[in-house]
């Protein structure tokens, strides 16, 4: 993960309390300058003005998709929106590698069982069952993940 440095075009991109709002929506979803003039209660001249200052400082970018221009937050418009949350998706990424890893040992231990004496092999259910739910929480730390990544609140409100 690299941090995210300021210089003076980003600084002067980020005072004007319309452009912060411009970021913030587009935050959301992608938009066109239309739907932002509207959203925000703006002439679309003055959208179209602040939208070229937020593209010249690459925080804003642009795709001609279709017959309309659709806006959208580029990366680094995301970290400086949010930047605490890569580091939210790498520790949950790393525990559910964690919890996976012994959900894999529980049912590798229960499929080859214990040898006991006498040459017999036991198989604890116990250790089946805790496997099965490791892994059901790992796809749930996925889940989450993958929420967070996509900037959709993991716990819906």
């Amino acid at each position: 993960m690299e941090d995210v440095t300021l210089d003076r075009d980003d600084i002067v991109a980020l005072s004007s309390d319309a452009r912060v709002a411009i970021l913030k929506s587009l935050d959301t979803r992608p938009m066109t300058m239309s739907e932002l003039a509207d959203g925000l209660g703006l002439a679309r001249s003055t959208v179209h003005e602040h939208l070229s200052v937020l593209a010249d400082a690459d925080l804003v970018t642009h795709e001609n998709a279709r017959k309309w221009r659709d806006y959208a937050l580029t990366k680094r418009g995301r970290r400086i929106l949010h930047p605490g949350r890569d580091h939210r998706i790498v520790f949950l990424l790393g525990t559910s590698l964690a919890v996976m890893t012994a959900g894999v040992l529980c049912v590798t231990s229960y499929l080859h069982g214990f040898a006991v004496q006498g040459g017999s092999v036991v198989r604890d259910p116990l250790l089946l069952y805790a496997g099965e739910a490791l892994l059901g929480v790992t796809i749930t730390l996925w889940y989450i993940a993958l929420r967070c990544r996509r900037g959709i609140s993991p716990i819906p409100e």
